[in-house]
């Protein structure tokens, strides 16, 4: 859901400015590898560990808008996130120039702040205009987007944790 201001003629948009660039921990925040794998919908140890492998040398808070592309594009198409999700992902930082055409895809940024203040900044957006915010698709969006913040700190989580093998309780 992109919303142009009334009398803007150009497609061109700055990248987000992150407001707390260094933020690595919120209400999303995963320290468990049981709800990490529970908020990418991996049950199966096999699964845990082929995405823990795919993310060596990923960095959910040094992340460019081409890497998260290849991160969502890898997890929507395993259905671990749903379109909505994966839409957050796509756009990375929302830089674009005026013919709406991604720019600045290889540009490093904190993909955990960079989430977690979008959905602050949609929410206060859809309280203010309710309106909107009853419209056709709105709760689809913001449902990806809390989504794509569990997400994004279930890859975190498993960036970060130790060891190669994970041990999942597939009983759960």
């Amino acid at each position: 859901m992109l919303i142009i201001p009334a009398g803007q003629s150009s497609m061109a948009t700055p990248a987000y400015v992150i407001r707390n660039p260094e933020q690595v921990v919120n209400k999303f925040t995963i320290t468990e590898e049981e709800k990490a794998a529970e908020a990418l919908e991996l049950w199966h140890h096999e699964k845990v560990t082929e995405l823990k492998a795919f993310l060596k040398g990923y960095d959910m808070t040094a992340i460019s808008t081409d890497e998260l592309k290849e991160v969502g594009s890898r997890l929507f198409e395993s259905g671990a996130i749903n379109s909505s999700a994966f839409r957050m992902f796509i756009q990375g930082s929302g830089a674009s120039d005026s013919k709406g055409h991604q720019t600045d895809t290889h540009v490093k940024f904190n993909a955990i702040a960079l989430f977690n203040e979008r959905l602050e900044d949609q929410i206060k957006f859809f309280e203010n205009n309710p309106r909107i915010a009853r419209g056709d698709g709105a709760a689809e969006y913001l449902q990806g987007m809390v989504k794509s913040n569990h997400v994004i700190n279930a890859l975190a989580y498993f960036v970060n944790s130790s060891g190669n093998e994970l041990s999942i309780d597939e009983s759960a």
